[in-house]
């Protein structure tokens, strides 16, 4: 057993890596030597397993009838201190609650605050399908813009814009958002599974079963920062 695989599944994406450990590699094959990154290498690993776990949290609860929303402030509206910011997020949210309960809907949803050093500030949110008319009137400090997610189930990209939104805010203020962004508590939580493999290597051949295709931006390959050989990416179910 001298390998170790994970799989993750949510939505429609199924993630696999194949990795050595300490117990768990070929004969006689040496690792290379640890690396110690610096502080500014930690915070970008940091982020990207940010990324990672917003993506799985995206493609296991939206799909195309879902909503990426943006709230933002008219100029003269634009909240001066944290405490109003968290007091507009906060009633947002209620006001909601309050929308998808009358339609009888289940409210699921992600956001993050991204704030300018220079003031401009927005809400970015994905929301559970409502009809968008019912949101019209909901954010009375500036405009509402609505855009349909798209439906392959692949959300990495729009949890790199969140990450993102999050650092510009990170580095306005560290005060604004302690959290890179803020998930309801009815989400499901995909759970990678990882078991020991049999062979002598992992091959690095990528078998894509029918009715699945490669997500190709999702492909890593290289070595862990304790220096085991690894291998990623992703694999997307066509249709619904």
């Amino acid at each position: 057993m001298p390998y170790m695989k994970m799989i993750c599944k949510a939505g429609k994406t199924k993630e696999i890596a194949k990795f050595y450990t300490y117990w768990l590699q070929p004969k006689g094959l040496k690792r290379r030597p640890r690396v110690n990154p610096t502080t500014e290498q930690q915070r970008k690993i940091n982020d990207r397993h940010l990324v990672k776990r917003l993506t799985r949290l995206l493609n296991a609860n939206f799909n195309g009838d879902c909503w990426y929303v943006t709230f933002s402030y008219r100029k003269e509206d634009r909240p001066q201190d944290v405490k109003t910011l968290q007091k507009h997020e906060q009633k947002l949210l209620r006001d909601l609650r309050k929308v998808y309960k009358k339609e009888k809907l289940v409210l699921k949803y992600i956001w993050t605050a991204e704030v300018g050093k220079r003031g401009g500030t927005h809400i970015h949110m994905v929301l559970s399908p409502i009809d968008a008319r019912k949101l019209r009137n909901i954010w009375p400090y500036g405009y509402t813009t609505l855009k349909p997610m798209e439906d392959n189930g692949q959300y990495r990209r729009l949890a790199e814009y969140f990450i993102k939104y999050f650092q510009k805010t990170r580095d306005t203020d560290e005060q604004i958002q302690k959290k890179s962004y803020n998930p309801s508590k009815n989400l499901i939580r995909p759970i990678p599974v990882k078991r020991p493999m049999k062979g002598n290597r992992f091959s690095r051949e990528i078998k894509v079963p029918a009715g699945w295709y490669l997500d190709k931006d999702s492909l890593r390959e290289g070595f862990t920062a304790d220096g085991y050989e690894f291998i990623y990416y992703t694999l997307i179910k066509e249709g619904g």
